[in-house]
Parts: structure tokens; sequence; C-alpha cells
């Protein structure tokens, strides 16, 4: 509306000055009139450009850090600062390890943390890998490898993993799947699938993955991952709509390893949390599920 204003008040101006110029032809001689009035003519074209590029050039200013700013809010990641979540783990991790690596699929933002970078055994957690094998190889299941595929996943059932891992090919398929992934940092462990170790930036690889899958392959996955039975819902079981894989499993020194990959609000988080030296499985538990629970601040988290 000021832009406005000038603009009209400038076009008054430019008219009174015609106006006098004009008049002023009529008291002068032709010749002399004549120049005159080409100089001056000249001269509130001159301004008029002026006046017009600067109110042209205000408006475009304006309506250039507008979508400046709206798009830097558009991009704003609801995620807690990677300063605020390395404070808050920092806080409370004790003697416990842990690799971390959170991405929001919406803005590209990250969050990252480690205080170790090796040894973290996937546990129960491989069941993902083995779940997307399968899926990959045969597309969604139906009969008794459906009811073996959720009875791995939502109930955590070993000797179900055991079969599907059978039925996948052993440790090859799965090698090749990590390798092809590019999940370079996972290592199969022959002793036992679940002593297989990894890295939280390769599990992130493999839900990436899983979301690219075709759409009847991706849902069938997701769907028994959102169906973790209650008494297994932590890590990322508390935070909203989750579909996730946890795994558990205590080493011979007593200490325990607590993991949790998955997703949160449809797909948008991909979050994978590995820990260990845990003082006991309650203890690896609640750290994961703290951990979680710090991604999104609550006040954020509609």
């Amino acid at each position: 509306m000021k832009s406005k204003r000038l603009f009209l008040i400038f076009l008054s101006l430019a008219a009174v000055c015609l106006v006098f110029f004009v008049w002023s032809d009529h008291t002068s001689g032709k010749t002399t009139a004549t120049n005159s009035k080409k100089t001056s003519f000249k001269s509130i074209q001159t301004d008029f450009k002026e006046g017009w590029s600067k109110i042209f050039n205000q408006k475009t200013s304006s309506s250039t850090n507008s979508s400046t700013n709206t798009t830097t809010q558009s991009n704003a990641s609801p995620m807690i600062s990677q300063a605020d979540f390395t404070k808050k783990i920092n806080a409370i991790i004790g003697n416990s390890k842990a690799n971390i690596y959170v991405l929001d699929t919406k803005t590209g933002a990250k969050l990252t943390y480690s205080n170790s970078n090796k040894d973290f055994w996937l546990a129960s957690s491989v069941k993902a890998s083995i779940l997307t094998q399968i899926v990959k190889d045969d597309g969604p299941l139906t009969g008794d490898l459906n009811d073996i595929a959720t009875e791995m996943v939502e109930i955590s059932d070993n000797q179900s993993a055991i079969d599907l891992f059978d039925d996948i090919g052993g440790y090859p398929a799965l090698e090749s799947l990590w390798k092809n992934l590019g999940m370079t940092s996972t290592v199969a462990n022959t002793e036992g699938f679940g002593l297989s170790t990894s890295t939280a930036a390769d599990q992130i690889k493999l839900l990436k993955y899983i979301l690219t899958m075709p759409s009847s392959d991706k849902d069938y996955i997701l769907n028994l991952m959102s169906n973790i039975t209650s008494s297994q819902r932590f890590g990322i079981g508390v935070m909203k709509d989750p579909a996730f894989k946890n795994g558990w499993l205590n080493a011979d020194n007593g200490t325990w390893h607590v993991n949790t990959i998955g997703y949160s609000d449809h797909e948008r988080y991909l979050v994978a949390i590995l820990t260990r030296n845990n003082t006991d499985q309650d203890s690896g538990e609640a750290l994961v599920s703290k951990i979680a629970g710090y991604i999104i601040p609550k006040s954020k988290n509609n």
C-alpha cells in the first residue's frame, strides 16, 4: 500500500510538471520553447523511470525476502538441535556405548551421536534385514511364510527367524543384501546372525531401501513393523506412529546390547539407535527409549 501511494504521488507530480512545461511553451519563442520542451520532457522521462525502478525494486526486494523467509520456515525440522541432542545424551549415557543416526526425510536434517563406532551386535534387529531379503525375493508373504514372518517381527520369535534365514539362503543372502546397499560396516557373524555387527548409519541405508521397494512390498514390511507386541514397544515405540524392530542380547560379561531401528511419523523419520555395555536389559531399554523421546521435543510432537 505504501509503494502504491508513492507511485500515485509521483504520477501527480509528473502531471503537474508536464502542464507547467506545456504552459511555458506558449509563453516563450518557438525555437527556444521547442528545445526547452524536449529537454524538460527527457528529464521527466528520466525521473519517471528512476521513480518507477525504485518502487519496483522495493516490491521485488520485499517479495524476495518474504519468499526466503517462507523457504527457511518450511525447511525447518521439528527435531531437537544437534547441540541439545548431544547434551541430553551425554547426561544419561553413563558407561553405555551408543551409535545413533536420525534422518528427517522431509527436510534432510539429521542427528548423530557416537561414543563408539564398532562392536554393536544387531541382536534381534537383524530380523529387519531377514524380512527385507525374503520380501525382496518373494514379494508379500502368504500362508505359512506370512505366519512365520509375523511371529519373527511382531513377537521377535527366534525359531521363526531361523526358518526364514534358512529360506533366504543363509549368510550369503544377507551379505549380498548388505553389500548391494553399501552397508560396508555391517559384518556377518557365522556363530549367530544376531551377533552380526553394524553401525547406525548402515541401518539407515537399510531403512531407506525399504522405502524404495515396490509399494506392496514396502507396505507389507511396514505393516509387520508397526504391530510390535506391547511388551517390546520400547525405543522407537515411544515415538509417533512407529514402525520398528528392536534387538536385545546379553554379552558374556553380563552387559547388554539393546537396539532400536525403524520409522516414526509415517516414515518421515528414519531412526537407528544401537547401544552396548548396558548394565542390564531394563536399563538398556530405558536408555534407547529416552534417546528416542528426545528426537522430537514434546511441544512439536503433535
